[in-house]
């Protein structure tokens, strides 16, 4: 996939080359954007129902719209984006392509989430042209927190009662 630019300047930042396919939730989401703040060529992955955090707000103008979430935009400035439905076969193939072209790959899914669509880390590694992919997840992989949603279901954090101040 050929690097394209919006503004026509020339490419500048210390990770200019870097490839960096996003499919980073809210947890997560500021890793990739800092990549391509500092010049990587970062493809945002965004489900064709729209990704869930257009609904935050603020608003720009003050109307709730998801092409108006400011929010959003905070997040998605430096980055090119592309719709894509992974959990349906013709989706695979493209996503599978994208593995191809990154060398880095950013994700939150919950922990098994790709491996159920046959999309996991060892399925793509073979195809991968890089082998650095950074999984966020508040409750780990493999602990008993792991399969909990890390968005709008539980406290960020939590209060040991049995700490005594």
């Amino acid at each position: 996939m050929p690097r394209r630019r919006c503004s026509g300047s020339e490419p500048k930042g210390a990770l200019f080359g870097l490839k960096v396919l996003d499919l980073a939730g809210p947890i997560g989401v500021y890793c990739p954007k800092a990549l391509a703040d500092l010049g990587a060529d970062v493809i945002r992955v965004e489900p064709p129902r729209g990704d869930a955090m257009r609904e935050l707000g603020p608003f720009y103008g003050d109307s709730p719209d998801p092409e108006k979430s400011l929010y959003w935009w905070q997040y998605n400035t430096s980055k090119r984006g592309v719709t894509l439905d992974i959990e349906k076969p013709e989706g695979h193939e493209v996503f599978k392509r994208l593995v191809q072209w990154a060398d880095v790959v950013v994700e939150t899914f919950e922990p098994g989430y790709l491996d159920r669509q046959g999309l996991g880390w060892r399925r793509t590694l073979p195809i991968a042209s890089s082998r650095t992919s950074a999984s966020v997840s508040l409750g780990g992989n493999s602990r008993p927190l792991a399969r909990q949603a890390a968005w709008g279901r539980r406290p960020l954090a939590r209060r040991d009662n049995s700490v005594k101040p």
